[in-house]
């Protein structure tokens, strides 16, 4: 009878011992859980500061940038660059008598309009064509 209450405490210890275990290692689990969640806020605080602060200090380079002379004038040049590649591309079409990309689509909606009157004239046509060979029969 000793040794079956020996062998009985041994498996209550060993019972306990797990639970103890389970019990800690849950314990555990939440705190780092808890943890976790408090890391993330942080980062995600600290991310969102630096994306505030980041999109502030890319405006003002920007307005310092577009302040500074030697940027206006390039900007100057470009537009004035491009004012006159167009001004020449229109007299060079002008010139050969080719049409301009603006041209072609103006046309190109004109056309379709057009196919699309034609096709309505050609629906009234045939609907009442269709329709006289069935009254005198």
């Amino acid at each position: 009878m000793a040794e079956v209450t020996f062998v009985q405490d041994g498996v209550d210890r060993v019972r306990e011992a797990v639970d103890s275990i389970d019990s800690e290692f849950q314990r555990v689990q939440k705190r780092l859980q808890a943890q976790r969640r408090s890391i993330e806020k942080r980062i995600s605080k600290q991310r969102s500061e630096i994306e505030k602060r980041t999109r502030k200090e890319v405006k003002r380079l920007q307005t310092e940038i577009r302040k500074n002379p030697v940027v206006k004038r390039a900007q100057s040049i470009a537009d004035d660059a491009s004012r006159q590649v167009e001004q020449g591309v229109e007299r060079f079409l002008g010139t050969f008598q080719i049409a301009s990309k603006s041209d072609v689509q103006r046309i190109d909606r004109k056309l379709a309009q057009l196919r699309k009157q034609l096709k309505a004239l050609e629906s009234k046509k045939k609907a009442p064509a269709s329709s006289a060979p069935s009254a005198s029969a």
